[in-house]
């Protein structure tokens, strides 16, 4: 992926393409990052995520009481991947990706509806830790990956893609730019409203797969 393509996917998602864009603007600016990180939060706290998975899901009927109690199981996980960033975490290592694995599935399966929620959990999970986890949907999904919704999935083959045309964003920008690594990605994040990269690849797969956009 040309890291033009990155910037051409965000003016785009936030142009007028995806009205509902600016639902996680305001959700990220008023979320309380310090509970989501003690690893105690409050219900009105998940309430608040749940609200903003509703903006995109009305079908999603997650249950409070449920997930506190599974964010607080996993917490120990999520604990070990804060702070690693899609761009620079060793994806190789498999216990990473097990850990990956893991929190996803568990949290996936945690809004006592009896249904197996892989789309909103890539959600949450990103407004948990907006570095690391990419979201998806169905046409994402159809598009990049073959195999199937889980955990395994996720972790094994999706995060694994979206890493590599991240990578190659990076090195386009370095080469054209004449920029350091570091200064690339911040010189992308820049361009993009200082939007993550983790956040970038979803806006990308998002208005390539699900919305069809016929430039990217």
């Amino acid at each position: 992926m040309h890291h033009k393509k990155l910037i051409e996917a965000h003016g785009l998602f936030y142009g007028g393409w995806e009205y509902r864009a600016p639902y996680y603007d305001d959700y990220m600016r008023n979320k309380n990052w310090e509970e989501w990180s003690s690893g105690s939060v409050s219900i009105g706290e998940i309430q608040k995520l749940f609200n903003f998975i509703r903006r995109w899901d009305y079908h999603f009927k997650g249950n409070p009481e449920v997930f506190k109690k599974i964010f607080e199981y996993v917490y120990p996980t999520i604990k070990q991947l804060q702070h690693k960033k899609i761009e620079d975490t060793n994806l190789a290592d498999e216990q990473l990706r097990r850990n990956i694995q893991e929190v996803f599935d568990r949290v996936a399966d945690c809004p006592g509806t009896g249904r197996y929620e892989s789309t909103d959990a890539s959600k949450i999970l990103h407004a948990i830790l907006p570095d690391l986890f990419v979201m998806w949907d169905d046409k994402i999904r159809d598009g990049m990956v073959a195999g199937g919704h889980y955990g395994a999935v996720y972790a094994n083959v999706f995060l694994l893609k979206v890493q590599g045309e991240l990578e190659e964003a990076i090195k386009t920008c370095m080469d054209e730019e004449h920029l350091g690594r570091k200064e690339a990605i911040e010189f992308i994040c820049e361009q993009c409203n200082g939007k993550v990269l983790a956040k970038l690849a979803d806006e990308y797969n998002y208005m390539k797969y699900t919305k069809r956009c016929p430039s990217l």
